[in-house]
Formats: C-alpha cells, structure tokens, sequence
C-alpha cells in the first residue's frame, strides 16, 4: 500500500526541537509549540485531477534568507511498494521567483526509507539562491512529491540487503 502518514508525535518535537531551541525556545517550549503544530500536519495531495506531485505543506512559519539553508521538518513519511521511490522537488513558483532549489536538488527517497531509525521522517532542506528573503506562512506549499517505480538490472547485487539508519545511510565507500 502506498500512502502518505504522520511520524510519531516524539518524532516530530525531537527534530523540530532541534530548529527552535537554536531560535532560544527551551525545551518544553519548544516541545509545546511542535505538539501544536503537529495537530495542523496536513497530508500531500495533489491540486488537480492532472497534478503529478503531491503539495507538501510546511507545518509552521519558516523564513529562508538569501545564501541561508533550511531544514524544515514535514512530520510526514511514505509507505510506498518495493519498486518505488518518492522524488521530492521544490514548487517550480518558487524557484522561478525566488531562485530556491532544495540543497540537494532532488530528494531520492527510497521505499524501505519509512523503516529507518528516524520513522522515515521527509526533512527537506532548502537554499534561497536568490535576493530577498522567502517567507512561508505554515500551511503553504513549498515542496511536491512525485511517486515513480524503478527498475533493476539482470544482475542486481545490493550491498547492504536491509537500511538501517536515516539520511545517508546507504553510502558505502
């Protein structure tokens, strides 16, 4: 079944904590504020009956300066079928107005992602390239999701048969 989900609610305040206690919160602040904005997570749906991405929504007010990355936290993950992977792009509006582009460029998450140690949390990191600052109210679209299945090879050999952390964590050197 492919579908998108909330994380936990623990999951959610622990990475959110980590952005406003740099803003000065303490931590039960900050705990408190995530708990409210975690009621108002909206799950991806797509605009129209054409739309081929999902709108995915911040949770609460973000501004991203010129020069400045941003992790925002979603409080969203994706069940998704083996052969599938989650492209995660940024809102094509936004990039055309205000040069943003996520600091990765494209976000490739993988189906056995929402079994990681981070419940499959989609934190997206954004840069303004831009020459003014972005202001996102919560609630506005910012990012699309588009669900794509894949193929492998005859001779298809993974290096590792089971993820076992977050980001990054199929790198192997």
């Amino acid at each position: 079944m492919t579908k998108f989900e909330k994380v936990s609610l623990a999951r959610y305040q622990k990475d959110r904590a980590e952005i406003l206690l740099r803003e000065g919160m303490s931590l039960e602040e900050a705990y408190q504020v995530a708990e409210q904005e975690y009621e108002k997570i909206e799950l991806p749906r797509r605009g129209t009956l054409y739309s081929a991405g999902y709108d995915i929504r911040t949770p609460a007010a973000y501004r991203v300066e010129p020069g400045q990355n941003l992790v925002i936290p979603t409080g969203l993950r994706i069940a998704m079928e083996e052969d599938m992977w989650l492209g995660i792009y940024i809102r094509s509006s936004l990039g055309f107005k205000y040069q943003v582009r996520l600091s990765n460029s494209v976000a490739v998450i993988d189906a056995d992602y929402y079994g990681a140690d981070n419940e499959g949390h989609l934190r997206i990191s954004l840069y303004n390239g831009g020459d003014r600052p972005l202001a996102l109210a919560a609630g506005d679209a910012f990012a699309q999701g588009i669900l794509q299945k894949y193929y492998k090879t005859d001779d298809d050999e993974p290096v590792q048969k089971v993820r076992k952390g977050g980001i990054g964590s199929t790198n192997h050197s």
